[in-house]
């Protein structure tokens, strides 16, 4: 029996076989171990003729016995005289260089071995198809390099793998003076793995190299801040969370940015329009007491049984142009973030807290909406128009409440208006949630105190409409010009459940998509609005400082600057950044909520259960804090019920409850 004998690759590994046959074009290879396999002719590198044997068996034994004589005669081919008697360029065949450099060039068991001797060494031929092209020097000296660079990687895998294994079992390295430099950039490379967690290049090998899935971010965060203190560097996990947020840190360029408009004349700026003087009006802001960057004020004359309104919004896009330094740090900051302990603003604190903020008693250019308010409610004739004010005081929304409720005319005047927008957005098709926010207090980090806020009284409910109205007087006044600006759009949503009379459904009864930003008005189905855009608060939110300048270019009739492109651009930008500040606020606030909930480990807390989870557990919201939790519950409760704490960890945000049934008679 004659065999066609040959090498070919199983699993990137060359194997020697022959050919028994060949079934359906692809020849069936018989290898020295193992089974039969039906091969490819891709995956064949060389076939030769063979010995006659009487059978296979015998066959095997030969083919098992010249191939380690052929594995030992390919070590011993001298691949770089070869190469030195080659041309480079030049095309070779294996026949070719049998026929010039072997003994036996006719043998194929000799060209066998030569073949392999190239396929392993690879650094002084190149194969393209059946042919071999000598490399060159400067090619050579290429693949030791990349060689060497290899090895040297494998080298420092391996010290890292051993490092890795220490820190894991909470022991530090000993490390030596020549691998000091290594075990600190290793040190730098972890740090930077957890500021980008998910996002981060070396995600697979650092979870890999320690053994963990970042399934859980904030007990890989913590673990691995465990591991950099073992190694001598104690980050806190708050420094971790806010140092994502780096584009927020000033630089020297941008102070000295912010050095030349501290002195800059209000009546000026970029746009040469008329700016009318309003500093005689009774104007006013209202915010939280904690305030520090006022956006916006509010002006009102009573005019018979109406008035007239007057919503003024802090200029920034006069001074904040687009060709300007101020411009791109707030376009890569995309808005101030707002967290438990501390205010990252977009703008530099002079400017978002002094020079642009409405502060009583300063003179200030604002953009101002203007209203005509007939006696029965309905808005008359409307302007946009750029001012000068002076707010006459900051007041808190417990002073405007204050005055609300003793019926002060300046202020229930402008409430009554309100009132009056709200039930037409609802008459649209508002969607009115019931919501309950939360305050925390950490001033004493040992002794946190929560506060319950009501997003229902007048003064916020005031607030709310005058900024609602003050976007969609904006929002029409760019569709009725076709304006490009960034309009936020929302298709209709659907309720989930029936509700009853009065009743407000929460998040949880409703399908909605978030809005999105686009260049053209196509409706806000939450808000009640035929379009809407967001201009009220440019201290505090790029975008908003786009529009206003959108504005701005219109009533001083020169173009933007601005194309579609990248508008949409900025907004996208906008979203994904926005997702990650919520984010981090998030984690901030759950952070602290959990810290609450370890110093108060006794007490029995109210808790409303949300849905079912895949994992068999129980979404449930604690709701003296607003917490979302999971908990084992052998019945779905309905309505309110009571729980309380078997474990809470704020460190690896880890929170067990139960639920509480308080004992009865019987069960004393």
């Amino acid at each position: 029996m004659e065999f066609q004998f040959c090498i070919f690759y199983k699993n990137d590994r060359l194997q020697f076989g022959w050919i028994r046959e060949v079934r359906k074009n692809k020849p069936v290879i018989v290898p020295i171990q193992g089974k039969e396999i039906s091969c490819s002719t891709n995956r064949l590198e060389y076939i030769w003729q063979g010995t006659i044997y009487q059978n296979e068996k015998e066959a095997i034994v030969y083919l098992a016995e010249k191939s380690k004589k052929v594995l030992a005669e390919s070590a011993g081919i001298e691949l770089d005289v070869i190469h030195e008697l080659c041309e480079t360029g030049v095309p070779y065949t294996l026949e070719d260089l049998a026929e010039n450099f072997l003994d036996n060039p006719d043998d194929g068991w000799s060209r066998v071995a030569l073949l392999i001797k190239i396929r392993t060494d690879q650094k002084h031929f190149q194969r393209k198809k059946n042919q071999f092209f000598a490399r060159s020097s400067e090619e050579i000296l290429k693949q030791e390099e990349e060689a060497e660079k290899k090895l040297e990687n494998e080298r420092r895998q391996l010290k890292e793998k051993e490092w890795a294994d220490k820190l894991r079992n909470n022991e530090r390295p000993d490390i030596s003076s020549a691998e000091e430099d290594h075990w600190q950039l290793f040190l730098h490379r972890i740090q930077n793995f957890l500021l980008y967690l998910e996002n981060s290049q070396e995600k697979d090998y650092f979870c890999s190299l320690f053994q963990c899935q970042i399934t859980e971010p904030i007990i890989t965060e913590r673990r691995f801040l465990d591991v950099l203190s073992l190694a001598g560097i104690d980050i806190s996990w708050g420094r971790l969370i806010l140092s994502r947020v780096s584009a927020h840190s000033s630089s020297e360029d941008e102070q000295a940015a912010v050095a030349k408009l501290m002195s800059l004349d209000i009546w000026k700026g970029l746009y040469d329009i008329e700016t009318r003087d309003q500093r005689e009006l009774m104007t006013f802001t209202v915010d939280s007491a904690e305030t520090r960057d006022y956006d916006d004020a509010v002006s009102w004359e009573a005019q018979g049984g109406g008035g007239m309104l007057r919503v003024h919004i802090a200029d920034v896009a006069s001074f904040v142009g687009k060709e300007s330094l101020l411009f791109e740090k707030s376009e890569n900051r995309i808005s101030s973030l707002y967290t438990v302990k501390k205010v990252y603003p977009m703008l530099d604190p002079d400017l978002s807290e002094n020079l642009f903020s409405l502060h009583e008693g300063f003179d200030r250019p604002v953009l101002t909406f203007e209203v005509q308010v007939a006696e029965n409610g309905e808005i008359g004739a409307t302007q946009i128009y750029r001012s000068v004010i002076n707010v006459n005081q900051n007041l808190s929304y417990e002073l405007v409440d204050e005055d609300i409720n003793r019926d002060d005319p300046y202020w229930t005047e402008v409430f009554r208006f309100c009132q009056r927008l709200k039930e037409k957005r609802i008459e649209n098709g508002s969607l009115e949630l019931e919501r309950i926010e939360i305050k925390l207090d950490i001033s004493d980090p040992d002794s946190i105190q929560i506060k319950e806020i009501r997003e229902n009284t007048p003064a916020s409910t005031l607030i709310q409409e005058l900024a609602i109205h003050t976007n969609h007087q904006a929002a029409s006044f760019c569709k009725q010009y076709g304006l490009l600006c960034l309009f936020r759009n929302q298709p209709p949503y659907s309720i989930n459940k029936g509700l009853a009379e009065g009743e407000k459904p929460t998040l949880q009864d409703i399908q909605i998509q978030p809005a999105r930003i686009g260049t053209s008005p196509e409706g806000h189905s939450a808000l009640g609005l035929d379009c809407y855009l967001q201009v009220t608060s440019p201290i505090r939110r790029f975008l908003d400082l786009v529009n206003q300048g959108i504005i701005f270019s219109h009533l001083a009739d020169i173009e933007s600057g601005y194309d579609s492109d990248e508008l949409l651009t900025w907004a996208r930008q906008g979203e994904d950044i926005q997702r990650e500040y919520a984010a981090i606020e998030r984690s901030l606030e759950r952070h602290w909520k959990i810290k609450y909930l370890a110093q108060h480990q006794d007490d029995i807390f109210d808790a409303q259960m949300v849905r079912t989870l895949r994992n068999g557990k129980s979404l449930i919201n604690i709701q003296q804090v607003q917490l979302f939790v999971e908990c084992v519950l052998d019945e779905v409760p309905e309505g309110t019920f009571q729980i309380v704490l078997d474990l809470v960890t704020p460190k690896y945000d880890r929170v067990v409850v139960r639920p509480y049934f308080e004992e009865t008679a019987s069960d004393k």
